[in-house]
């Protein structure tokens, strides 16, 4: 096995604990870190729900003023 290729390897390894500890360093828990993520999640989703949703509705109002 290359050199290169164990160093990848091992690096990959080291590297969830290590961001957990420079993110606790940070002043976070891993459970402040986890909340945030998620209500960043959460933020996403709706932006990109929002304008799907608005398409939809302008299309079923313009269909209703059309057909009647």
């Amino acid at each position: 096995m290359s050199h290169q290729f164990e160093i990848t390897t091992e690096s990959v390894k080291v590297t969830p604990p290590a961001v957990v500890s420079l993110l606790h360093v940070g002043g976070m828990t891993p459970a402040d870190w986890v909340t945030v993520l998620t209500l960043l999640y959460l933020a996403l989703q709706i932006g990109l729900l929002i304008p799907r949703y608005l398409k939809r509705i302008r299309h079923y109002l313009e269909e209703r003023r059309h057909g009647s």
